[in-house]
C-alpha cells in the first residue's frame, strides 16, 4: 500500500523527529535566554543584580570544572549574556543562515555532532588559556565557529553577502572569511583576551573553528591516497554517457528480473529514503544513487 511507505507515514512521527536541528537548536537556547529574564526579574540577586544560579551551574569556567561540573563544558553553549540583546542574536542569526545550508549537507545527526564537538573543544580551548581564572565564558560561539569553518571551506568561492554592523553589506567569498577569522581570532587571543583587555573568549571561537575544519577534512572530507573525495567520484561522467547508461540499466533490469520483484526495489528505495532523512543526500554512495535513478522510472509506470 502507498501510505505504509516510511515516507508516507511521516505525519504520525513525533514533531520532535520532524524538525530539524537547527529549529531544535533555536527553540532551546532562545527558551533559555528568555528563562534567565524570568529568573531575573522575578528573583533578584543581591542589591537587585543578575540573579547567578543558573550561570553557577551551567556556565564553564576552571573553578565549576575542578569542583567535578563536567557538564559545564557542554552546557554553557545554550547560555549567553542575559544584560545584553545582541550577544544572543549574533549567535543565532548565524545558527539560522548558516546551520541551515551546512545541515541539508550532513543531516540532523551529524549536523548535532558538529554543533555539539565545536562547543566542546571550544570549551576545552578556553580552559586550556585560563586554568587559574574565575570567570565565566557562555555563548554558542564555539560551535557556531565550528559551522562558519565548514561551510568556507565546502563553498571557498561562493559569493556571500554579510551585514557589516547588521546593516552595510558586503560582498565577500567565503575562503576570504575564514582567513580573516582565523587571523583576526589569533591576534585578539594573543593580544587582548591572554591581557585581560577584554571578556570575549576568543580561545572558544578558535576552538570552535579549528573543530569544523578538522571535521571537514576527516570526517566528511575524507581523502584517499589520490586526493579525491571518497564520498564523491574523481572524474564527472559525461551526461550523454550517463543517459545511454541509464536506459540500458533499465531495459536490463526489466528483462532480467520479473514483476514480483517490485517490491523488493520499493522496500530497497524505502531504506534509501530512510537514509536521507537521517544522514543527507551525500551519505549515499554511487550504488544507492543510481538505484534511487532506476525506481524512479520503473516505479511510476
Amino acid at each position: 500500500m502507498l501510505y505504509d511507505r516510511p515516507y508516507m507515514r511521516s505525519q504520525e512521527t513525533p514533531s520532535i523527529e520532524r524538525a530539524s536541528a537547527v529549529k531544535i537548536l533555536l527553540i532551546v537556547t532562545i527558551g533559555i535566554f528568555v528563562i534567565e529574564q524570568i529568573i531575573n526579574v522575578s528573583f533578584p540577586g543581591i542589591g537587585g543584580r543578575e540573579n547567578t544560579f543558573i550561570k553557577d551551574w551551567f556556565a564553564l569556567n576552571a573553578e565549576n570544572f575542578k569542583e567535578l561540573k563536567v557538564w559545564t563544558v557542554f552546557s554553557y553553549a545554550f547560555l549567553h549574556a542575559s544584560n545584553s540583546i545582541w550577544h544572543i542574536l549574533g549567535n543565532m542569526l548565524g545558527l539560522f543562515f548558516i546551520g541551515r545550508i551546512v545541515e541539508s549537507l550532513l543531516g540532523k545527526q551529524q549536523f548535532f555532532i558538529l554543533y555539539f564537538s565545536g562547543a566542546v573543544i571550544g570549551g576545552l580551548a578556553y580552559l586550556f588559556f585560563h586554568l587559574n581564572d574565575i570567570n565565566s565564558v557562555v555563548g554558542a560561539s564555539g560551535a557556531i565557529a565550528a559551522l562558519i569553518a565548514f561551510f568556507c571551506m565546502h563553498f571557498p568561492e561562493r559569493k556571500v553577502t554579510l551585514l557589516l554592523f547588521f546593516i552595510i553589506p558586503l560582498n565577500v567569498k567565503p575562503k576570504w572569511v575564514f582567513w580573516g577569522f582565523l587571523g583576526i581570532s589569533t591576534y585578539l587571543l594573543l593580544f587582548s583576551e591572554l591581557r585581560g583587555i577584554n571578556g570575549v573568549a576568543h580561545s572558544a571561537h578558535l576552538g570552535g573553528f579549528l573543530t569544523g575544519v578538522v571535521y571537514y577534512r576527516y570526517v566528511y572530507g575524507r581523502k584517499t591516497v589520490s586526493g579525491s573525495r571518497l564520498s564523491q567520484p574523481g572524474i564527472e561522467v559525461p551526461k550523454w554517457f550517463k543517459r545511454r547508461k541509464k536506459a540500458v540499466s533499465q531495459i536490463s533490469y526489466q528483462v532480467n528480473r520479473p514483476t514480483k520483484n517490485r517490491n523488493e526495489l520499493q522496500k530497497e528505495v524505502d531504506r534509501i529514503l530512510d537514509k536521507i532523512n537521517t544522514s543527507g543526500f551525500s551519505s549515499l554512495d554511487d550504488t544507492e544513487r543510481e538505484m534511487l535513478d532506476k525506481a524512479k522510472e520503473l516505479l511510476n509506470r
